[in-house]
């Protein structure tokens, strides 16, 4: 049930720092933004670091360099897509990520899987796929589905890997300092930051908030649960801002996209069944 909720209100976290990426990439060069927001992310939780525990192993220096590369790939490919397409593409990525997660979790934590969080998977992402259904006529170039499936694929692993940081004693600033602040760095000298405005600061910590935010509380739900049962609820993030963007021009949900909420919920209802 911890999970269920934190990886609900890690969705809503992400769905806001999602909307304002998007708005980012409308004035700046996409890639040259991620390294100063990933170092921002990082700033916000290094506070901690003194007096958070730290371990540290072969095999955690190996799950902690996992993590970065999946955060390369993961914000390399969201970042493209928000800046080369329609913020739908971004948001079908997401939305397939329950099914890597789903494969991950079978494969490295065997037994740990329950068949009905297999449905559930399935079932969430029937549900914002079809809420996205407008989305697919602009998928068509290989390079668009090779992004998706790259933002679907690393977040499934980062999801996995902080779950296997945490069997392994790692707390959650350990997990996400390192991770975050050497894919900023790497970020940074690879993309310096030389076309953006930092007058912007002020709104750019706004993002790295909720952002932080959505991270940690995805890092907090994998120690309490499933990852495929977090990454599942990760999923319904299409949802939120879906939401958001209706009420903000006033336009009423179509039946699909009621029928979309509906499969979502169910999914929601079967995971805590589960």
């Amino acid at each position: 049930m911890t999970a269920v909720v934190l990886g609900l209100a890690a969705a809503f976290a992400n769905a806001a720092g999602m909307l304002m990426s998007k708005d980012f990439t409308r004035r700046y060069p996409a890639r040259q933004m991620i390294g100063p927001l990933y170092l921002l992310n990082c700033a916000l939780v290094l506070p901690f670091a003194p007096f958070a525990p730290w371990t540290w192993s072969p095999e955690i220096v190996a799950l902690h360099l996992a993590a970065v590369a999946a955060m390369l790939v993961t914000a390399l490919a969201g970042w493209d897509l928000l800046a080369h397409g329609p913020a739908s593409s971004q948001l079908t990525a997401v939305a397939l990520a329950p099914l890597p997660a789903v494969l991950l979790t079978g494969l490295l934590l065997p037994g740990s899987l329950h068949p009905l969080q297999v449905v559930a998977a399935v079932v969430v992402v029937a549900g914002v796929i079809l809420a996205l259904r407008d989305a697919f006529g602009s998928l068509g170039r290989a390079g668009a589905v090779i992004r998706i499936l790259g933002v679907a694929t690393g977040t499934a692993a980062l999801t996995m890997t902080a779950k296997l940081l945490s069997d392994r004693g790692v707390g959650v600033v350990e997990t996400y300092v390192i991770r975050t602040g050497l894919a900023g760095i790497l970020f940074t000298l690879a993309f310096p930051p030389r076309d953006v405005d930092f007058r912007e600061t002020p709104r750019m910590v706004v993002r790295a908030i909720a952002i932080t935010t959505y991270f940690v509380l995805v890092i907090v739900a994998v120690g309490q649960g499933s990852p495929a049962v977090v990454q599942t609820m990760v999923a319904t993030t299409p949802l939120w801002a879906l939401a958001y963007e209706w009420r903000r021009e006033g336009v009423r949900p179509r039946a699909p996209a009621l029928w979309a909420a509906g499969l979502v919920v169910l999914g929601v209802a079967i995971t805590l069944l589960a």
